[in-house]
């Protein structure tokens, strides 16, 4: 059985803070924040609804077929997709922009500051789901 997955494609830049955002943040001041925090983990991951759904699907057995659109800068996420025998033929690539992006903090209560480039990702609008490709769809 095989699915199209509509979505994101995207990477993930997770990082952890080890000290608390509660002791950065002045109450008086929020009215006009700056922050910075010097992190000591980074994580970068493949991401996206699109990819995260097709490679758990293929986990259970169904061949998905991804349809979205990626940057310039996807090379090392198709290779990961094709090595695990998801089909990317359907993903367009855009040259002008990079794959889109999610960057999030998480200090050590847990909480999480995040902020989302949606990058070639805004591309996707102009996508055709291919007649006939499959039965099933996730979109």
């Amino acid at each position: 059985m095989n699915c199209i997955v509509v979505g994101s494609l995207g990477f993930d830049y997770i990082m952890d803070f080890p000290g608390k955002f509660s002791d950065r943040i002045m109450a008086d001041k929020t009215h006009k924040i700056s922050l910075s925090f010097l992190v000591d983990k980074l994580n970068k991951q493949f991401g996206g609804t699109a990819g995260n759904i097709a490679y758990n699907l293929k986990l259970l057995g169904i061949d998905p077929f991804i349809l979205s659109a990626a940057g310039n800068d996807f090379s090392q996420y198709d290779d990961f997709l094709k090595e695990n025998l998801i089909e990317t033929k359907y993903i367009k690539r855009v040259t002008d922009e990079i794959t889109g992006s999610y960057f999030v903090v998480t200090d050590m209560e847990d909480n999480q500051i995040g902020s989302f480039y949606v990058g070639a990702t805004k591309h996707a609008q102009d996508l055709d789901i291919p007649k006939k490709l499959s039965e099933f769809a996730i979109i």
